[in-house]
């Protein structure tokens, strides 16, 4: 110190600090003025012997410029105007009020407990072998675009891979990132250290955001910058509840990283499969959703589309007394995702247009606009379940929705819309292989029972191997014939067909190609009374397969164009026995949206039906006629080549 300036080493930044100026009536009372005067020797010091601040240097040169104005009578106070970040959370904590006087007291006269407040409030700039002292014991630096960057082993205590970057290559420049997106990292992890436990420090910004990112994630701070809405051991419970098996995940979309528009969450989850959507509603509520799909959007970005496949519910805290993720069980025919395409809006039951993304029939929207049509913005969304499906062994001590005495909410709310904190979706697969539909025995009496008893079924597609896409599909299947179709619904029902013919696809991608063949419908298991398989017999006339390009549509007895794939003919009084890929009033977005249905004369009289039947007296082999698929498989079935007798 010299003619009331400090010569102070902050971040690596050398300043001629005026600390003189802090001797001043009003000045000297502050944190900043009695830690510099009274606790230098307390402090930690650069190679060069200079005291450090663990600090952002921008905020000492503001209080420098501010000091030396003041100084020479240009102001008479130091106040912040608009000054952004990291100036107003330094100066709040520099500029505090200190609990003790600058002077020295007289041997054991002080207040202990004023002693420890101060401590409380600057003891992170402190050596940490002093008592009461957090600023850890040395000081590290590492040089980026020629200049020095440095803090001390307390701030990157908590970050691995920054801490490695200054300890085990410290002596080497950095070169792969530019200075000032360094700084930014280092200070985030400085204002990590300073803030007070469990307050949230706001993340860094700046005008290449992106670059940013790619930093942040580079030197392992990107995840505390924008922290995952569940704890660890949250999401490991909730992938338990899940059912997936050694369930692996990777984030794909932050409302609070990427921000919340529709745009932004189509890059970067469309054409990844098994989604989990997990919603920060407010402090005291978060839900979460599971979609065991793959997302795409439709061709014309005006329409939506529709994915059925198995959708979970799941209230994560909030809506039932005590702790513990809670299941809400949804039924079958609501297990379903429509998205819309980037100009468009998925419509409600009434055809009118209301979101961007709806699950389980609308039990949760993404960019709900109730009046207005939808909105651009994932934070505004819609929820509600019936009260019905909340289960009966827990207490529920949510809302009603004030506009249906029947419907609840699982965000605390008292109506549909609401608008939420944060929006996550996880991608979430297994790294075990699917289990097969039937055991070996069970797929050996199946082939059995289609009359090729010679024949060995040789697997061409699976689909919770392969994909849903029908593009999948071809590209596993070709040109094989003589397929059998082993069709699994969620609600455990496994139905079959046989098909003589083939499901290539034809030339033209936007047509549809239809060939006359033998077909034959099996019930497996859950359609009937008791074990064992069950043949049905169609009609001779409604023995064809309907097929369309990657681009068409088959059409249903109405000319409606539907589905991907029908088996069974397409009459007036007989509009498709078995639909992949079933949509309406288009074709849904994958395979796994289904329909089945004979006619009740066509069941077999001798074993009693326990399957689905609806009002138009059609009956099903699966849980219901319109249902999403838990897996299917297609085989081929390769008769054995008899060996030539030997003539010799």
């Amino acid at each position: 110190m010299s003619g009331g300036v400090t010569q102070i080493n902050v971040g690596g930044y050398v300043i001629a600090f005026p600390s003189g100026v802090l001797l001043r009536e009003g000045l000297r009372g502050m944190c900043v003025a009695v830690l510099l005067h009274r606790f230098d020797e307390w402090m930690l010091k650069d190679a060069d012997g200079t005291l450090f601040i663990d600090a952002d240097p921008l905020y000492f040169i503001w209080l420098c410029e501010k000091l030396t104005r003041l100084k020479h009578g240009w102001v008479d106070e130091i106040k912040i105007f608009d000054a952004v970040q990291p100036i107003p959370f330094y100066h709040d904590i520099f500029f505090a009020e200190s609990p003790i006087a600058i002077d020295r007291p007289h041997k054991d006269s002080e207040d202990q407990s004023a002693f420890r407040s101060f401590m409380d409030k600057m003891g992170a700039f402190i050596k940490s072998s002093i008592k009461g002292g957090r600023g850890g014991a040395e000081v590290l630096s590492v040089t980026v675009d020629g200049r020095t960057v440095a803090t001390t082993d307390a701030t990157l205590a908590d970050f691995d891979t920054l801490n490695d970057r200054f300890t085990k290559y410290g002596a080497t420049p950095i070169v792969d990132v530019c200075a000032h997106h360094f700084d930014l990292i280092v200070d985030f992890a400085r204002r990590c250290r300073l803030s007070p436990d469990a307050a949230v420090v706001p993340p860094p910004s700046c005008a290449d955001q992106d670059e940013l990112v790619r930093v942040s994630e580079m030197y392992g701070v990107l995840e505390a910058m924008y922290p995952n809405i569940l704890a660890n051991d949250v999401m490991q419970t909730l992938l338990t509840v899940i059912g997936k098996k050694q369930p692996n995940t990777t984030c794909l979309y932050k409302s609070s990283l990427h921000g919340s528009s529709y745009a932004s969450l189509v890059q970067r989850v469309v054409g990844r499969r098994g989604l989990l959507f997990v919603i920060k509603c407010d402090d005291a509520n978060t839900i979460a959703t599971f979609a065991d799909t793959k997302l795409h959007l439709p061709a014309d970005p005006t329409s939506q589309l529709l994915f059925r496949c198995p959708v979970s519910l799941f209230s994560v805290c909030g809506a039932f007394e005590g702790d513990g993720i809670t299941k809400i069980e949804l039924p079958q025919n609501e297990q379903h995702v429509a998205v819309a395409g980037t100009q468009g809006a998925v419509t409600n039951e009434d055809g009118e247009p209301r979101g961007k993304v709806c699950i389980a029939g609308g039990r949760l929207w993404l960019g709900y606009g109730e009046h207005g049509g939808p909105t651009d913005d994932l934070l505004n969304c819609g929820q509600w379940v019936m009260k019905e499906e909340l289960p009966a062994n827990r207490k529920f001590v949510g809302k009603t929705i004030n506009r249906n005495s029947n419907a609840a909410s699982l965000c605390g709310a008292e109506t549909y819309n609401i608008t939420v904190q944060q929006v996550e979706v996880f991608q979430v697969w297994s790294a075990v292989p699917a289990d097969p539909i039937l055991s070996e025995d069970g797929l050996r009496a199946l082939v059995a029972a289609t009359g090729m008893t010679d024949a060995t079924p040789q697997l061409l597609y699976k689909g919770e191997r392969d994909g849903w896409e029908h593009e999948a599909m071809f590209k596993n299947v070709r040109d094989a014939t003589d397929l059998l179709l082993l069709l699994k619904d969620l609600g455990g029902s496994v139905i079959a067909a046989h098909i003589e013919g083939g499901l290539s696809p034809p030339a033209d991608p936007t047509a549809v190609t239809t060939r006359p063949c033998k077909v034959s419908l099996f019930s497996v298991s859950g359609a009937f009374e008791g074990d064992g398989i069950t043949k049905i017999e169609l009609p001779q006339k409604e023995q064809d397969v309907a097929v369309a390009g990657t681009q068409g549509a088959v059409k249903n007895w109405r000319r409606e164009a539907v589905g991907k794939v029908c088996i069974g003919d397409m009459t007036d009084d007989a509009p498709g026995r078995l639909w992949l890929g079933i949509g309406c009033p288009r074709p849904a977005g994958d395979l796994r949206s289904c329909q089945h249905w004979l006619w009740q004369k066509e069941l077999p009289a001798g074993k009693k039906h326990i399957g689905a039947i609806d009002n138009e007296g059609h009956g099903s082999l699966a849980s219901s006629i319109n249902f999403p698929l838990a897996d299917m498989e297609i085989y081929t079935l390769q008769c054995r080549k008899r060996r030539k007798p030997d003539t010799r």
